[in-house]
Order: structure tokens, then sequence, then C-alpha cells
């Protein structure tokens, strides 16, 4: 899944504050689950030497015999422990042999104490460990020799529970995961606010961009901004400037190779033309001599007007047909029959066609397709791939124009038996100026006016063709919607 802008920086920003925040927390419990354990491991040694003090001298009034009643270390115990309930588990007082003597656990009363120490810590620090009871409960054991100088009584051990101190951890863990929560929040309400601010003219930018890159080179973006954004908004909009003015040249220039091109098939028809108003000029000389040797027969006199007005109406027609075909024009869509401009192309270039030796075959389409297109500039289309045709059958040949309607588009074909076009080149074949004629014998832009015909209308043009077998042309026009019956000029 492709995300966007906006979501990868909120997404980037909350992993960041989760991430910061996450080992903020873990320091902070760390730092203060230490803090806690040495101040009640210091807490407990403190109490435990306290502590040790009244008991070592009720063990040395005992031992010197200045002590008659009996029980004053357990009321000892008892007070320590009923003071500090929250924090004392356990006391243990052990003999020199390590067997319990006093502790306010009677089940241990007489029994060895594993953890008791010997004569040998006389001297050492307190010691602490860290045990678990069998309950669940983690335990800070303290323990301390009971003795004065050399003189050794047995050992003293407390046990403090650690459970105040964990709760204590835990209560700052969920009041820090609660702190964490709400800045994230927070902080999710703040890239949102930010992400409008700083990313809404970057994605406006990047909509812009998309719209340009689908042909509207007329979108421009706000280069208002004082900032990035604004420089980048400012060098789209020099670029779209640009490419305007490239788009407009590129307009002129395809113009004048489509009229360069026009110019070169007006040329090609001069022959066919001069053959066209040679014939009716023939017929009318030939009348007008007639005329003359009867003049006194008003029928014969009629006739002969009448056929040197059809000449000269014929002759008018041809060269307004070159007329209109040669004159520059702007491109204007509109309904056109496919059907009729061929047939037009095929009157223009029936003295090529003949000439040549070609036959012409016609499968257009019944129902007479009509296309939003220039009328002349689709002639001029056929008009290149007729000719085209023409000259790659120097022996005749047959010349096959067809329409039909295929998936919604009308397709056309010209195609030819003619001498066909090498692998190699058929590729190149719609670069302008490429020919593999001499020189003289052509511009090189037909097949490139062609293709730029087709494209400004919407279209695509393709071809097939085989060695010594001949050349297909083919291209597809989309239909105008409700573009239904005959079209212009049919």
């Amino acid at each position: 899944m492709r995300l966007g802008l906006r979501t990868k920086f909120f997404l980037y920003s909350n992993t960041l504050i989760m991430v910061t925040m996450g080992v903020v927390a873990v320091l902070g419990i760390t730092f203060e689950r230490n803090s806690r354990y040495e101040a009640i491991v210091n807490r407990a040694r403190s109490l435990t030497e306290i502590f040790a003090i009244p008991v070592t001298d009720a063990l040395m009034y005992e031992d010197l015999g200045l002590v008659s009643e009996s029980g004053l270390i357990e009321e000892t115990i008892d007070e320590v422990v009923r003071r500090n309930r929250d924090l004392i588990r356990y006391v243990v007082v052990t003999d020199p042999s390590g067997r319990v003597s006093y502790s306010n656990r009677w089940e241990l009363l007489g029994k060895p104490f594993p953890r008791a120490l010997d004569r040998a810590a006389v001297g050492m620090e307190p010691q602490t460990e860290i045990l678990q009871a069998e309950e669940g409960e983690r335990i800070l054991e303290v323990r301390m020799t009971l003795n004065i100088s050399t003189r050794f009584w047995g050992s003293l051990v407390t046990g403090f529970s650690l459970g105040p101190v964990e709760q204590a951890v835990a209560a700052i863990g969920k009041k820090v995961g609660v702190v964490a929560l709400i800045l994230l929040l927070a902080n999710s309400i703040l890239t949102a606010l930010y992400v409008e601010t700083l990313i809404r003219p970057i994605l406006a930018l990047n909509d812009r961009m998309k719209r340009a890159g689908r042909g509207d080179l007329s979108v421009r973006s706000d280069d208002r901004r004082g900032d990035e954004v604004g420089e980048l908004a400012g060098a789209f909009n020099r670029m779209m400037d640009e490419l305007e003015e490239a788009q407009r040249i590129d307009v002129v220039r395809q113009f004048q190779l489509a009229h360069t091109e026009k110019m070169a098939a007006v040329g090609t028809l001069a022959a066919g033309v001069a053959h066209e108003v040679n014939n009716p000029l023939a017929g009318i000389l030939a009348c007008s001599e007639n005329m003359e040797a009867a003049l006194d027969d008003p029928k014969m006199v009629k006739r002969y007007l009448g056929l040197i007005r059809d000449g000269l109406l014929r002759i008018e027609r041809t060269i307004q047909n070159l007329l209109d075909f040669s004159r520059a024009r702007e491109m204007t869509p509109e309904m056109t029959s496919i059907n009729h401009n061929i047939r037009h192309v095929l009157e223009m270039t029936a003295y090529q066609i003949k000439s040549q030796g070609v036959k012409t075959e016609l499968q257009l389409s019944r129902e007479e397709p009509i296309v939003l297109a220039d009328h002349f500039q689709m002639e001029q289309l056929f008009l290149n791939l007729i000719l085209n045709a023409i000259q790659a059958m120097p022996d005749g040949g047959t010349l096959t124009m067809s329409t039909a309607v295929v998936d919604g588009f009308l397709v056309a074909e010209v195609a030819d038996d003619g001498i066909g076009i090498p692998p190699e080149i058929r590729k190149r074949i719609f670069d302008p100026f490429f020919t593999t004629r001499e020189v003289g014998e052509g511009t090189g832009l037909g097949l490139t006016v062609s293709d730029t015909i087709v494209r400004a209308h919407g279209g695509a043009i393709e071809v097939e063709s085989e060695e010594s077998r001949g050349t297909v042309f083919r291209f597809r026009l989309p239909f105008p919607d409700g573009a239904t019956g005959r079209g212009r000029n049919t």
C-alpha cells in the first residue's frame, strides 16, 4: 500500500515521539527504581544496625548475669516489627552455631538458619541480598554479626519487603504512561495542524504537477510563500511557462511541417491537375471549332455551348479542389464523413493511380462512420498514405481502402501489395525527414505529418509490412458522443 506524504509525516512524527517517550520512560523508571532500591537498602541497613545495639546489649547483660528477667530480646523484636509493620517481614537472631534463638516467626525457633553469619564475618560490613519469598514477594535481607570486639554472640538477620518500592515504581510507570499518552495525543493534534500548514502546499503542488502531466499546461501554483515551498512553486511555474511556449512553438512547427508536406503533395498532384484541365480544354477547343462551322444551326450551337460549360465547370472544380487542399488553415474539428474523404482523395489522385497501373478496391463501412475531425487534415492524411502506397507499387498493384467500426472506434486502413518496408527501418518511418527515396523525390515528412494528424485527433496509427508482400497503414479514431448518421460533404 502506497502511503501519502501526510500519512508518512504523521506516522514518522508519532513514531519518533513514541520511541523518545519510551526511552525516557525506561530511563526514568530505571533511575527511580535504582534510587528507591538504594534508599531502602540504606534504610534497612540503618534499621538493622540500630536494632543490633539493644539486642547485643541484652545478650551481653544475660551473659554477665546482670538481667534477672527473660524476654527482653523478644520484646525488642516485637517493638521493632510493630513500628515497621509495612516494611519488616521477619527478624532472626541466631546463636554462634547458627541456630535461631529469637525470632518473630516462631516456626524458625531452634532450627538452623541457612544464611546465618559465623565468626569469620566479624568486623565486616552488613551483608544485603534480595530473595524471593515462597508467596512471590521480593525480600531485601540484611545480615550482620552480633559482637563486641572479639566477643561473638551470633548474627542478626532482618527481612525487609520490597513490595512498597515496587508498587511505587509501578505507580510512577503508570503516571509516565499517562503522560506519554497525553503527549502523544497532543503531538498528533499539533502534527495534524503542522501538516495542514506545511504539507498542504506541497500536496497542492503535487496535484498541479499531476494535472500538468495529464497535459494541462495552463496550471500554475501559488508561489507567494517566502519559504522553500514557494521557491519550488516558482520554479514549477517557470517550467510550465517554458513548456507552454515550447508547445506553442511545436504547434507552429507542426503546422509548418504539415503545410510543407501539403505543398509537396500539391506538386505531386500537378501532373494529374494538368491532365484534368487539358482534357476539358481539348473538348472546349473542339466544340468551339464545331460551333464556327454550325453557326446557322441553333440546336447545335446550344449543344456545343452546354458541352463547353460542362468542361469549364470540370476545370473549375479541379482547380478549386487543388486550391482548397493547398490553402493553409488552422485545425477546425467538425463532424466529418471518413468515407467521403476517401472518395474525394481518390478523385484527386485518379491520374496518379491510373498512370501507375494501380487498381483500387473500396471496402467502406455501410454505417458511413462520422468522426469529429478537421475535414482538410483528414484528406491530407489519406492523400499522404495513398501517394505513399502508389510509390510503393512502381510496377502496378492493388490499392485497398477500408473503414470499419471496431469496439467503438473508427478503424481505417490503406493497404498496398507493393515492395514493403524492411524491418530495420520500420521503426524510423515516422521520424521527420526520414526517406529512402532519391534526393528531390520526397520531403520525408509525409508519414510524420500523418502521425501528427492522427495523434492530434486523439487516435493512433500503426503499420504492418512484409517485404515483397505489401504494407498496411491502420489508424484508429474515437467517435464523439452522438456521432451517428452522415457527416459533412457526403
